[in-house]
């Protein structure tokens, strides 16, 4: 079957995304005849141009359009560095909420500009909070220098962590004289890690780990007061709280004395139009600070428990809101189905009880700042020395979040297949083995099997590495895998996963609610009588059946998991051919009678649907 199916970008856990160039375009230079060159004729700069949608395409491409005036920005960019007018613009590839291009300038200097699109979260917000992260990890910088016979890489270091230096920037793309959000920034030295990962040993991939481990360790041990964004008080209209970033954060409190915690970005909570719910989105204040500040979340109680109540708020009201949602599974005549209602009263009930989820442990319900985007193609070494990162990248949507909330492993170890036991003890110790009967393996299947090994090596090395230098991490790897947990993942997506996970999860905690609580806690404020859990059963089977529905026929797309319709441009038209064939192909299993035809037409979820939120 044709390989013509891509993952979107951010979707692929783990995978890297390589960035190349897609448009590129020459400019003469200032001694030139045509030295007036309109940069605004080249639409490709504006439009996503980096692959195509099987269904979907209009409102795919149309939330990744944006039109600026990149003259204006060309102008800009050198200005910032003080060099000679841009001769070249070039677009990398895009991912899922950024333009990003590489101007060079006559005199030969070279900018990285990044561009929010649409989609990328709210406007001002997500640009003015993802400068001042990138300040705060590099603030009061110094140079360490990494040097080899054939070059010198300077690397910027803050915290342990190197990130691009910001030239200029604006978050205000209504009254700025480009007519979008920018920021100007130095270009990454070194080379991405995707690029070289295939080729190390084993010994310069754990050096890598290594380092990052040694990176999240700084982060965890520097909390914050509050739940949210970081941004600069400046950039924060005075009608919004915010929680000011204070001594307790280092010794030279001045250093820190413009930081704040604003709203949050969470990309998780602007995903499929979530961002267009009206609700409050923080910041929510840890009270153990000591601070004079009222509940910042209306909900009263402790800080993380403000937040997964405000959680579940947050997704009714996106239930609400929605004509009609996104689905998780094919859901056909006489299977179960989907509703708005059966979405509220699950999430209601998980309010009642949300303020007794978040863990007994104050290690990992304190608020850190995280990169959770640690893909391959975001993490750069020297060309010259393989293992020595050189810079971090794509700040966008950092937030000061419980450490437990954070996507914790770096992306790019996350692989498919079987995944070893937690923990590093007992059992859990024990490394990954090779099946008992290898050696009856054909040649094919010995090389998947041992790539898997390696796989999974790396994936407990950090893990246990995390144990023994960063513990706070290793804790909140356990503590994501609790009912407690479980249960603030599935209400946080509920609208799109469907109701059965939560209430089954519901079930889980009340049958188990002892333990949550403690002896003497308070009584459960939930109760499902018999009839409702059998009732309860049967949904959740059904609905686990129509989301494997679903898996089946994307596998036989060729799809990754939750494909979206992306595909590449060169391999557009035969995935269409292929969707419509495969459409036809489901209907003719499925359908049992004439009468049903029109239900699993209308149950099939890859068409173009103008009543789903993007």
């Amino acid at each position: 079957m044709a390989d013509f199916f891509r993952s979107s970008p951010g979707n692929a856990v783990g995978k890297s995304k390589i960035s190349g160039f897609v448009n590129v375009v020459l400019r003469p230079t200032t001694r030139g005849i045509n030295q007036y060159l309109d940069w605004n004729l080249h639409d490709d700069f504006f439009r996503y141009t980096s692959g195509r949608w099987a269904f979907n395409e209009a409102k795919q491409l149309a939330c990744r359009y944006i039109k600026f005036d990149m003259n204006e920005l060309a102008r800009i960019a050198a200005q910032s560095i003080g060099a000679l007018p841009c001769t070249k613009i070039e677009k990398y590839q895009e991912g899922q909420f950024n333009k990003i291009f590489l101007m060079t300038t006559e005199d030969g200097k070279e900018v990285i500009v990044k561009i929010p699109q649409p989609n990328a979260g709210r406007p001002h917000f997500t640009t003015a909070s993802e400068v001042a992260t990138m300040h705060y990890v590099r603030h009061c910088s110094r140079y360490l220098t990494c040097q080899s016979d054939a070059n010198t890489v300077q690397v910027r270091n803050e915290l342990g962590l190197p990130v691009p230096e910001i030239y200029t920037w604006n978050s205000n793309a209504v009254t700025n004289t480009v007519g979008a959000e920018y920021i100007v920034m130095e270009k990454a030295p070194g080379l991405e890690l995707g690029r070289v990962w295939p080729d190390l040993n084993g010994k310069e991939r754990r050096q890598i780990i290594e380092q990052l481990v040694q990176y999240q360790k700084k982060f965890t041990a520097s909390t914050f007061p509050g739940i949210g964004s970081l941004y600069y008080a400046g950039d924060l209209d005075e009608c919004l709280s915010y929680i000011p970033v204070r001594e307790h954060l280092s010794r030279n409190a001045s250093i820190y004395k413009d930081f704040v915690i604003g709203p949050i970005n969470d990309q998780r909570l602007f995903e499929q139009g979530r961002g267009d719910v009206v609700c409050d989105r923080g910041p929510c204040k840890y009270f153990a600070h000591g601070y004079d500040f009222p509940p910042l979340m209306n909900v009263g109680g402790s800080c993380m428990e403000d937040y997964v109540v405000a959680l579940g708020r947050h997704e009714m009201s996106y239930v609400r809101s929605s004509s009609k949602l996104p689905s998780p599974g094919i859901f056909g005549p006489g299977w179960y189905q989907p509703s708005a209602d059966k979405k509220i009263a699950a999430l209601e009930d998980y309010i009642k009880i949300a303020r007794y989820l978040p863990p007994n442990d104050p290690l990992v319900t304190a608020a850190v700042l995280w990169h959770d985007d640690l893909h391959s193609g975001n993490i750069f070494v020297h060309p010259d020395n393989l293992t020595q990162i050189t810079c971090i990248i794509d700040w966008h949507c950092s937030n000061t979040l419980p450490l437990v909330r954070h996507n914790i492993r770096p992306a790019f170890l996350d692989y498919e297949g079987p995944k070893l036991p937690l923990g590093i003890y007992g059992e859990a110790r024990k490394g990954p083995q090779l099946p008992a009967d290898f050696q009856e393996l054909s040649q094919g299947e010995q090389r998947e099997a041992q790539a898997l090994v390696r796989q999974q090596a790396l994936y407990k090395l950090f893990e246990m590495y995390s144990a023994a230098e960063n513990p706070n991490v290793s804790r909140a790897i356990l503590h994501r895998e609790t009912l407690r947990c479980v249960l603030i993942d599935s209400a946080a997506i509920t609208a799109y996963h469907s109701e059965p996970n939560l209430k089954a999860r519901l079930v889980d905690a009340v049958d188990a609610w002892e333990e949550l609580v403690g002896l003497g806690g308070p009584p459960c404020p939930l109760h499902y009588p018999k009839e409702d859990r059998i009732a309860q059963t049967d949904d959740f089977t059904q609905w686990s059946d129509c989301l494997g529905l679903k898996d089946v026929v994307i596998e036989s797309l060729g799809g990754p998991v939750d494909w979206d319709g992306a595909t590449s441009a060169e391999e557009y038209s035969a995935a269409r051919e292929k969707l419509q064939t495969t459409r036809e192909e489901f209907l003719h299993l499925v359908v049992k009678h004439d009468e049903e035809r029109d239900q699993w037409i209308k149950a099939w979820p890859f068409v173009d649907d103008e009543g789903i939120n993007e």
